[in-house]
């Protein structure tokens, strides 16, 4: 079932099968899977439920089979019908080499007493969470427990998972690694978190220009969004990307943030760490036999504590190292931060050639992966971005200008109904919300001269930002 209100994520069944046949392919050479799963969820914690609470019975037959719901009703109801499967089940259950029970009902007449009783008389391994539940089973039918079988108290489903396949490999003599979700790109936390650096940004700058008889704790409040905002949310949006733990990731990842000295570098670098240790923990932990809880806590608190007094260390460094970042991108844009440095060029053609360049590469796919970091790292502080200036006049309203040039040469081809909407939004969409500089690009691929034109005014725009000592 879905169990009480102290776990977290217990409303989806397909999200906890979806986790758990994750972790179970990594069981052994040729990994386990769950051939039959009957599972009750209700619309409220099953701790203050009633038997007229809404539920759903969820059913999967064979291996093949995708969990589906097959019956939508009261909880009396969907009890009843689920006491029947589980009944069929227990006839066939030497087929069958382990029982992941999730607080299930092992009490008398219980929905699962019957599955259950039989694991118990087998020994079979049963792993699974949900304390009351595993130690009625292990007390009254004698089923044996498996590696951290136990209490529920903070889990999610993926460290349900991944505290389940690891006490079944154990009990199965099996080896097992944790599947990990890191194959994500370094710069897609950085971008998920454009809102709030956005946000910090445009509201530390408010702050600054406000007279301080009209925002009494400015420099306090100002202090706060630059140092303080920024690292937990980065922390925790890459510990949750990179390691795929759910809620347990988005926790550690905050702590990690907040140990960050006000660096979200530091803390985008102490999530990925934390996301990549954080498995391998939970996994030693379920294999040691640590309960489900005690294996969450240890992990979102203990593990995340410990590396971010190690980011603590470093912060400093990392911290360094972003100002130079940021240090040589206001001296390319005209900037005068390293006068020991003379660039060899003056720096109305640095600019021009990153106008150019930040155009070019946005069609080529360097934005995501280049340009929005950079810029990102430049606000990391709350400060706003001489590329994000860069980035507005070069693509943002070089990109309108294409648009409306588009709209005012009238072609007679049976294109010009759907270029003329395109032109539009795109004029429109960039000039109100500096967004879909796409739009543009159709025309700039079949009309060189105007291809010409946007990458003149992007070198322009370059020039008028080094020019202007934007910084």
């Amino acid at each position: 079932t879905g169990g009480g209100a102290a776990t977290l994520g217990h409303a989806s069944p397909e999200a906890l099968m979806s986790a758990l046949e994750r972790q179970l392919q990594h069981v052994g050479e040729e990994g386990a899977q769950i051939a039959e799963a009957i599972f009750v969820a209700c619309s409220v914690p099953l701790d203050s439920a009633t038997p007229e609470s809404t539920s759903s019975l969820w059913l999967r037959k064979e291996s093949t089979d995708s969990l589906h719901c097959m019956l939508q009703g009261t909880l009396a109801e969907v009890n009843k019908a689920a006491h029947e499967l589980d009944a069929a089940l227990a006839e066939h259950l030497q087929e069958f080499h382990g029982i992941i029970a999730i607080s299930s009902d092992p009490g008398p007449a219980g929905v699962n007493r019957r599955v259950l009783s039989k694991a118990g008389q087998m020994r079979l391994p049963v792993a699974g969470t949900g304390g009351s539940s595993l130690a009625m089973a292990a007390a009254d039918l004698g089923c044996s427990l498996a590696g951290n079988a136990g209490g529920s108290v903070a889990t999610t489903p993926e460290t349900k998972a991944l505290g389940i396949a690891a006490s079944l490999a154990a009990a199965w003599g099996k080896s097992y690694s944790p599947q990990l979700d890191q194959d994500m790109s370094w710069h897609s936390p950085l971008d998920g978190c454009l809102p709030a650096f956005l946000a910090i940004a445009c509201t530390s700058q408010t702050l600054a220009c406000l007279p301080s008889t009209w925002v009494r704790h400015a420099p306090a409040l100002q202090s706060t969004l630059q140092l303080q905002v920024l690292p937990p949310v980065v922390g925790a949006v890459v510990a949750q990307q990179a390691s795929g733990l759910g809620d347990l990731a988005v926790i550690g990842g905050a702590v990690l943030g907040s140990l960050s000295r006000g660096s979200a570098l530091t803390a985008m670098f102490a999530g990925r760490a934390f996301a990549r240790a954080s498995p391998h923990f939970l996994a030693v932990c379920a294999r040691l036999a640590v309960p489900a809880t005690a294996s969450t806590l240890a992990t979102a608190g203990g593990l995340a504590t410990t590396l971010g007094l190690l980011a603590h260390t470093i912060a400093p460094k990392v911290d360094s190292v972003s100002d130079i970042i940021r240090g040589i991108l206001a001296e390319l844009l005209g900037g005068k931060i390293y006068k020991e440095l003379p660039l060899p060029m003056p720096s109305w053609l640095t600019g021009g050639l990153a106008g150019l360049l930040m155009n070019y590469g946005s069609r080529r796919g360097w934005y995501h992966q280049v340009f929005l970091p950079l810029i990102l790292i430049e606000m990391e502080h709350g400060s706003m971005s001489l590329l994000g200036s860069l980035d507005w006049l070069t693509l943002c309203m070089t990109g309108a200008g294409a648009c409306a040039a588009q709209l005012l040469v009238r072609r007679s081809s049976h294109q010009s109904h759907s270029d003329e909407g395109l032109a539009k939004r795109g004029l429109l969409l960039n000039l109100g919300y500096g967004d879909y500089i796409e739009a543009c690009f159709p025309f700039l691929d079949r009309d060189v001269w105007l291809n010409a034109a946007v990458y003149i005014a992007s070198a322009c725009s370059g020039v008028l930002v080094a020019r202007a000592e934007a910084r």
